[in-house]
């Protein structure tokens, strides 16, 4: 900008003394020098727009580089560069119209960092002789990411399926992780996702905050080599809770329905509950309890919680389901249901490979009572009014987060250049 007020200044004085003396000589004078004058106007001009290009153009690949280090928390693919890349041409297409534009993008895994750069050109003066061939712009940034966004929801079912739905005025609210489809994600009504991140692999539509990325690579079943064998020999034929009062419930293999009823509590004792052929059926004001427990279902067991019921389980801490909180084995293909009003305590891991978990009810909050939640389910389904409501508080908890999920980090993306 410097050169566009000299080169008009300059003019200016020239002007002025012409217009003050009309004698030949300045005539003359200013005749000969009037067209190195404007030369020098158009080219102050020139170059002004010029920097402002190129300021322009840095402002792009700063913005696509920083975006695409944000997403190789949930994605270190190349679909992230395609992303950065295409991003960062579409603000350049709007920023600099006269200009040539060629993108390209990168990722480093190793580092997690994300580099653009833009190449401009556009003829110049006198048929782009002056400067010879024309203007030549080059601009890169590189940023990196410090942190991955935790994966707390994930729909395994691959093809093109509605994987993860939202129905009637249902909500998932996961403020600090991933919520992931590997297939689509729909939410229809007044039903709503928001989340950290939200991805999939096929489409997505609805109210979705942020907007979610599609097209994104699957996530494959963090657990696929989990060993879910609920034995064959049992421990009790169930049970049945009614009325109040409290009855303790030890680990073991339950081979019978378990019914609680009233106001009664079932405390579960530590370790692991297998139910096989039996429904796990609470509901009305009851309550199940238990700490460093898991529930276990075969494929010929279910389970619901209905009404009124209070569940507040802690998931294992140790052993070989440390993290996880409720599990169905990979022979179940029907639907968990979770419809109580009080189902406000469920930390840890909710694993269901091959079925269906359904979360729906009327105005009731599921899990918000729980430091962390994950949910890993071949389909996912909230209806009604019910808000699923996914914490990730992992460093406050005693229950371990299982490798694949979870936390793996903090901080924010920043640039490099």
């Amino acid at each position: 900008m410097l050169e566009l007020h000299s080169a008009v200044f300059l003019v200016s004085r020239v002007l002025r003394r012409f217009l003050q003396d009309r004698s030949a000589g300045i005539a003359v004078m200013f005749g000969v020098a009037a067209p190195v004058l404007l030369l020098l106007i158009g080219g102050g001009v020139e170059v002004a727009e010029v920097f402002k290009a190129k300021g322009e153009l840095q402002w792009d690949v700063d913005t696509a580089a920083l975006n695409g280090a944000r997403e190789l928390g949930t994605d270190q693919s190349t679909a992230t560069a395609t992303r950065a890349q295409g991003f960062a041409a579409s603000l350049a297409a709007r920023s600099t119209p006269r200009w040539t534009v060629s993108t390209a993008a990168q990722i480093d895994a190793s580092t997690a960092a994300v580099t653009v750069t833009q190449t401009a050109s556009r003829p110049s003066f006198f048929g782009s002789l002056l400067p010879p061939g024309g203007w030549h712009l080059k601009v890169t940034s590189t940023a990196v990411s410090n942190s991955k966004t935790p994966l707390c929801v994930l729909g395994l079912q691959a093809g093109g399926q509605k994987v993860v739905s939202l129905l009637s005025s249902s909500q998932i609210n996961a403020a600090a992780c991933l919520v992931q489809s590997d297939s689509d994600l729909v939410s229809t009504g007044s039903s709503g996702v928001q989340a950290a991140a939200v991805r999939t692999v096929g489409a997505a539509s609805g109210a979705i905050s942020p907007a979610p990325i599609t097209d994104a690579p699957a996530i494959p079943d963090p657990f696929a080599s989990l060993n879910i064998n609920v034995p064959i020999n049992c421990n009790d034929g169930g049970i049945t809770a009614g009325g109040g009062g409290s009855t303790p419930y030890p680990a073991g293999v339950h081979c019978g329905p378990i019914v609680v009823r009233g106001s009664a509590t079932l405390v579960l004792g530590e370790g692991e509950h297998y139910f096989r052929n039996a429904p796990f059926d609470i509901r009305g004001n009851a309550s199940v309890t238990g700490s460093n427990v898991v529930l276990i279902f075969s494929s010929s067991a279910s389970f619901a919680a209905k009404g009124n019921a209070s569940l507040s389980i802690d998931g294992r801490v140790d052993g070989p389901y440390a993290g996880f909180v409720l599990v169905t084995d990979r022979n179940l293909s029907g639907t968990v249901e979770i419809s109580t009003s009080s189902a406000h305590r469920l930390h840890g891991t909710i694993y269901v490979p091959n079925g269906n978990l359904l979360v729906t009810g009327s105005g009731n909050k599921v899990a918000d009572q729980s430091p962390w939640t994950v949910v890993v389910a071949k389909t996912l389904t909230t209806d009604g009014s019910a808000n699923l409501l996914i914490n990730s508080n992992y460093s406050s908890s005693n229950v371990p987060v299982p490798a694949g999920v979870g936390n793996s980090g903090g901080g924010t993306p920043h640039l490099l250049n």
